[in-house]
């Protein structure tokens, strides 16, 4: 019993650090990466979350660095889940789940800002907070297996479980970026 809170104290930990600094700090670098990379014409425009494009707040700041912290947690509660299953050797279970993080953030940031799209630059969105994405992907792992080591599972129907979850997430996060440039050529609608 005392591994197991140690694994759900480490989690909890990993999680909330890695959102605060990765997901939530990287997330603010990178809204204000696209603001200055805007051509300004757009600043003063309410986004979809009713943000000023443009603007930096503190209260805005603080709702980022709080949905990091959530975010990561779940994150690092996903990969908890999964691991047991995920590929042996370290390098590689960090890749899966980092590619599993980026499909499903991505889909996530881009479908649930979709009317943003129209004013924003897109690829560089698209690469600002991939990037983000792919850093906490591959900061979460390691931190965890550190803090609680991981047990290795062989169980098949697991296997296909995680391969499953990598074919949805991949699929999702395609989608979500076509549908972002959908959005931002006019040919499909938010909402």
């Amino acid at each position: 019993m005392p591994g197991v809170f140690r694994s759900l104290g480490a989690t909890i930990a990993v999680g909330a650090v890695s959102g605060l600094v990765v997901a939530g700090a990287g997330s603010r670098l990178a809204m204000r990466l696209i603001a200055l990379a805007d051509d300004r014409e757009d600043f003063g425009f309410r986004t979809d979350a009713e943000a000023i494009v443009g603007e930096a707040t503190v209260s805005g700041t603080l709702f980022v660095l709080f949905v990091g912290i959530v975010l990561g947690v779940i994150g690092a509660f996903l990969y908890l889940g999964l691991r047991r299953w995920l590929p042996v050797t370290p390098v590689y279970r960090t890749l899966v789940f980092a590619i599993v993080i980026v499909g499903l953030g991505l889909a996530l940031t881009i479908e649930g800002n979709q009317g943003d799209f129209v004013f924003l630059h897109t690829v560089l969105s698209i690469v600002a907070f991939a990037a983000v994405l792919l850093l906490y992907g591959l900061v979460v792992p390691p931190l965890l297996d550190w803090l609680s080591p991981p047990a290795v599972g062989r169980s098949l129907w697991g296997r296909g479980l995680v391969a499953a979850i990598l074919v949805a997430a991949l699929s999702v996060g395609a989608l979500a970026v076509k549908h972002a440039f959908e959005f931002a050529d006019g040919s499909r609608l938010p909402g």
